[in-house]
């Protein structure tokens, strides 16, 4: 039971982190209709980025949080102006920006490896992780905050489209694009903010997760398959649901790697995607999709 226990908190961490890239699926995904396949590699640039703030400039957790949130901010400009806007300005299909993003994504990970080579590096945990004793529970610290950290997040994308003018504005351009527009939104803008969301949510999930995995060029992949398998099982029509996919996966996976074998922990995310997508057409969501996708991109 105590082993259930502590396997179990070690899953809803790791899936936490899951639910937090899905959900920065779904922000992107909702504004413009484009799945962004270079959201894994924006976590490996949050791992990569804490690995060279904290361990090699020496900068504490304080002033190094701001400083990831500026990184996020610049990606998601360059991202949205350099790539998505241009092609979408030239009535590219869909497809076209799609394969943009995992170009995107490529380039992104060969840059990483370039400055700070191909071998992982371990990264300092916000606070001395020296195991707490709950019970009969042994629990790391950068486990509780990652947890902690992780739901507050969600908690304040939730609040931000459901309780603020701009979110709730956002979600109107996600359903119709040109009705929005027509109300008066900058739907630019909007987009230009979601971009900002979803990337900077991100790479500071890519923080949090430093600590505990490290930092490499090529962290970002499995990860990011991972969490579009959860936004996929989330329906992409939920902040809450893709969190819970998120944990749902890293629950699994952590409990298959140690009661089967660890062999078949990194099949379980493809596995999971393969059963969301043979299921998608089944809800009613999935049906709405295709259509609200084309009035956004029209």
């Amino acid at each position: 039971m105590e082993t259930a226990l502590q396997l179990l908190l070690a899953g809803v961490a790791t899936g936490s982190i899951y639910g937090l890239i899905a959900l920065g699926f779904l922000v992107i995904h909702h504004a413009t209709g484009i799945v962004n396949f270079a959201q894994g590699q924006m976590l490996m640039i949050g791992t990569v980025s804490s690995y060279i703030i904290l361990s090699q400039l020496g900068i504490g957790y304080l002033l190094a949080v701001p400083l990831i949130v500026i990184i996020g901010i610049v990606l998601s400009l360059a991202f949205n102006n350099v790539l998505v806007k241009p092609l979408v300005r030239r009535n590219a299909p869909v497809y076209s920006v799609v394969v943009g993003t995992i170009a995107v994504g490529l380039l992104l990970e060969e840059g990483a490896a370039l400055i700070v080579g191909d071998q992982m590096h371990g990264v300092p945990p916000v606070m001395p992780n020296v195991p707490i004793q709950v019970g009969s529970l042994t629990v790391l610290p950068q486990t509780v905050i990652t947890v902690v950290v992780a739901w507050a997040i969600v908690g304040a994308i939730w609040l931000f489209f459901n309780r603020t003018i701009t979110g709730v504005s956002l979600r109107a351009v996600g359903i119709n694009r040109t009705g929005a527009a027509v109300s008066g939104i900058s739907v630019p803008r909007l987009i230009a903010i979601a971009f900002g969301i979803s990337i900077v949510v991100t790479v500071i999930a890519g923080m949090l997760i430093a600590p505990t995995l490290g930092a490499g060029p090529h962290l970002g992949f499995d990860i990011g398959v991972k969490a579009f398998a959860a936004a996929i099982l989330g329906g992409f029509d939920s902040v809450y649901r893709g969190m819970i996919a998120g944990v749902f996966i890293g629950v699994l996976e952590i409990f298959t790697a140690y009661y089967v074998s660890s062999a078949f922990a990194p099949t379980i995310a493809y596995a999971v995607l393969l059963l969301a997508l043979c299921l998608q057409p089944l809800r009613s969501g999935a049906v709405r999709m295709p259509r609200r996708r084309k009035q956004q991109l029209a």
